[in-house]
């Protein structure tokens, strides 16, 4: 991380201060996990597949839809489920899926339009063909294909699955995967992992998360300030907050 802040961002540091920093990589660079990096350790990162998307992104209305949250957790994940379980209390008024009701269908009705959609589930990255990466529901697969069923894609969504936030690399240096499909259909910010991640270590980064959006916080504000709490003596509690990554408008 020191090596690869020296090489990028040291001969900008003077300009960068203390600002919120949006980054726009290389397809090599999409999936690196930049919270880990010293001079980002608090600050508000955003990573933008092209400075065009980041734009439209930003320039979409910030005024809520309708309010609506989506609480989803996958099979096989105890620590999903207690961080739905806790979210709940959260979001009372949210609506939540988990065991058999989890289902693709259930759960592209529910991400249809919504404001806010937390997603906890076994992950799945496809580099054979990134566009059947995939999430892991009660009844099979939720693919980036399936993502284009969404007549309006989620303004927001967590993808707390092991490296939702990668893809292929096309030519070009064309990202394809989870996240790209999103903004593709309209979404305005994704939170995805660029790494595996535990589901126990994760789900007090996401509590805290959300915690920092009620307060007002944008989504790359929240989530540093989430990652920033992490123990950075703990080397598991510190590769699980440095992987997450936000991508769009931030």
């Amino acid at each position: 991380a020191e090596r690869l802040e020296a090489a990028v961002l040291a001969p900008m540091r003077d300009v960068l201060g203390d600002r919120p920093l949006v980054i726009v990589p290389t397809g090599s660079l999409r999936s690196t996990p930049w919270a880990l990096l010293p001079a980002c350790t608090g600050r508000s990162v955003t990573v933008a597949p092209s400075a065009a998307i980041w734009l439209r992104a930003r320039a979409a209305s910030s005024r809520s839809r309708n309010g609506r949250v989506v609480l989803v957790s996958g099979p096989g994940l105890d620590g999903a489920t207690a961080e739905i379980e806790q979210l709940s209390g959260a979001y009372p008024q949210a609506l939540r899926l988990a065991g058999e009701d989890a289902t693709v269908e259930a759960t592209l009705a529910a991400l249809d339009g919504a404001e806010v959609a937390h997603v906890a589930t076994h992950g799945t990255l496809r580099r054979d063909n990134p566009l059947f990466s995939s999430l892991e529901l009660a009844d099979g697969p939720l693919t980036a294909y399936d993502l284009e069923r969404l007549r309006r894609a989620p303004r927001l969504v967590l993808l707390p699955a092991c490296q939702s936030g990668t893809g292929h690399v096309l030519a070009g240096d064309e990202m394809m995967g989870l996240t790209s499909a999103l903004f593709a259909l309209g979404t305005r910010t994704a939170v995805a992992t660029v790494v595996p991640v535990p589901d126990e270590a994760t789900r007090p980064l996401m509590v805290a998360m959300h915690d920092g959006l009620r307060a007002g916080l944008s989504p790359a504000s929240a989530l540093a300030a989430a990652q920033a709490a992490a123990d950075r003596t703990d080397p598991a509690e510190l590769a699980t907050a440095g992987g997450f990554v936000c991508y769009g408008a931030g």
